[in-house]
């Protein structure tokens, strides 16, 4: 099948930018006039699609999103997904949806059609090879819930390791003393930045630690989290989740094993998904609001888009919401 000329094949045979072209393209404020006819007779001369030539100015924009932060299980991402649909079609712009599939993240593989888009929106954190290549090829692009170490990258994240001690904290004031905590913390770096939030509070208060309270039930090779797990002898009071559903199968295992939630042992969690609201009991967890994430995302994008040049960097409030998992300790 004959291959399509792409935006950056037009950019680079005139000599000019993918922003610049796509703008000549759309019909868009700030390209000249001669310029503008300069790009649109290389792109009819490289065999442009003529229905491209003439569009309607509407934004074409990409979720990209690691399939081990979509499925089924986890209604996070699917959330903000929708968030930004809806905010996509109020103001005139299309959005499509890429999952990556593990090895395609692994080794940087973009969708083929990737280059037909005006922006990319990255979901999670993802293998620096992706990012490097959406560089390469000029693509505009902003990384939501990573707090992105890359001096260039536009993201909107939350601070993790302050709610990592808003929740050791809550448990603390609470009258729970052995706190343990559920998750990968080398599972990404937001895990990692809850985990030392909830260490500080641990010598802060100079509480009893124990590394057997660290409890890992996430299965990396699976993608999910599982509920054969080897309690310790010594079990904490109480025990911080690093999401919902971490906190959901950890629930159901210690239910299977006879432990009562949350007479014997407390739990809180991080996310506030529809999984939150749905267990017995109840969790507490902290709200991370999906719809400024995504309303957030469309705005940076966009200036990215018109033509911004410098990084921004966006962190969002979060708060607890209070449900039964985590009662007063008598």
């Amino acid at each position: 099948m004959e291959k399509r000329t792409t935006i950056e094949q037009i950019a680079k045979k005139v000599g000019t930018s993918k922003i610049t072209v796509s703008r000549a393209l759309k019909g868009q404020e700030g390209v000249g006039t001669d310029l503008r006819n300069h790009i649109i007779q290389v792109a009819t001369e490289l065999g442009y699609e003529k229905k491209r030539l003439h569009p309607t100015g509407q934004r074409q924009i990409a979720f990209l999103v690691p399939k081990r932060f979509f499925l089924l299980t986890d209604s996070f991402y699917h959330v903000i997904y929708y968030y930004i649909n809806t905010l996509c079609n109020e103001s005139d712009s299309k959005l499509a949806l890429y999952i990556l599939e593990k090895k395609d993240e692994e080794n940087g593989t973009l969708p083929i059609d990737i280059d037909n888009y005006d922006g990319i929106i990255i979901g999670g954190e993802v293998c620096p090879k992706v990012i490097n290549n959406i560089k390469i090829k000029s693509i505009p692009y902003v990384v939501i819930d990573d707090d992105s170490l890359d001096e260039t990258s536009d993201c909107i994240f939350m601070d993790n390791y302050k709610i990592g001690i808003k929740l050791t904290d809550y448990l603390v004031k609470r009258g729970y003393k052995k706190i343990g905590f559920v998750g990968s913390h080398a599972q990404t770096s937001n895990i990692t930045d809850r985990y030392l939030g909830y260490k500080k509070i641990q010598y802060y208060y100079n509480l009893p630690m124990d590394d057997s309270w660290i409890i890992d039930n996430y299965n990396s090779k699976t993608a999910n989290y599982v509920m054969e797990i080897t309690l310790p002898n010594d079990l904490p009071e109480a025990f911080i989740c690093q999401c919902d559903r971490a906190a959901y199968y950890f629930m159901e295992s210690l239910k299977s094993q006879g432990i009562d939630v949350p007479k014997q042992v407390a739990l809180v969690s991080i996310d506030n998904t529809e999984l939150a609201s749905s267990t017995e009991p109840k969790l507490t967890s902290v709200n991370i609001d999906k719809s400024l994430f995504a309303s957030e995302a469309l705005r940076l994008l966009n200036e990215r888009i018109d033509g911004r040049v410098e990084m921004k960097r966006v962190c969002l409030d979060s708060k607890l919401v209070e449900r039964d998992s985590a009662p007063i300790k008598k």
